[in-house]
């Protein structure tokens, strides 16, 4: 029960997930870096783009972008970004481009690394591929179907591949929320909502980096 509520939760931000279409939050639509697990709704903007549009401008990012960056994290990271900054129309450098996509791929290795050894938290290949089939699987979005057409493969690879470092994310998140709380609910009067427990688990992080 407890995954299907939060499953509930999660289709409200999922689109944020899908930040190539529409990047969110992990977190702001104008800075699409930082937290790129929790973010936005789907926009206007958003959903007038079509399959053309995508494949264009992922045409564009593989002639511009992808020749001139390492790692497979990197580059699906930098893929988002480009897509993001031209949907909503910022300018690019490429140069700063790749290396935000660099210094968010070594945060984003930290978040589940730092998961592990510091709050012994991990998750199985299987925990994050039942749980991409009960919640993305199950519930795709138009956004999905075109993001999958544009790139020319399925939806379930797209949900198991393509977004599967955020996926395991989200799977991750659901056990260290309790740890979190019980970690800080005695030492602060703030309001402990997801949003403060992000802020707090990340700031940990970027501590060690």
């Amino acid at each position: 029960m407890k995954r299907i509520a939060r499953w509930t939760v999660f289709v409200i931000v999922i689109v944020g997930i899908l930040a190539l279409i529409n990047r969110s939050d992990s977190l702001k639509v104008t800075e699409p870096v930082e937290n790129t697990m929790f973010v936005q709704t789907e926009t206007k903007n958003n959903s007038e783009l079509t399959v053309e549009d995508l494949r264009e401008i992922l045409l564009r990012f593989k002639q511009e972008v992808a020749p001139n960056i390492q790692g497979e994290l990197e580059q699906t990271l930098a893929e988002r970004m480009y897509v993001a900054s031209i949907q909503f129309d910022k300018s690019i450098d490429v140069d700063q481009l790749i290396s935000r996509a660099i210094n968010q791929a070594k945060f984003e290795r930290a978040w589940v690394s730092y998961a592990k050894d510091t709050y012994g938290v991990v998750v199985t290949d299987e925990e994050v591929d039942e749980w991409i089939e009960k919640g993305p699987d199950a519930t795709v979005l138009p956004s999905q179907k075109r993001l999958a057409e544009a790139k020319e493969i399925s939806v379930y690879e797209l949900n198991h591949n393509l977004y599967r470092d955020q996926y395991i994310k989200w799977v991750l998140w659901e056990e260290l929320i309790p740890l979190i709380t019980e970690r800080y609910e005695e030492t602060t009067d703030q309001v402990l909502d997801n949003n403060r427990l992000i802020e707090l688990y990340e700031g940990e992080v970027r501590s060690t980096l």
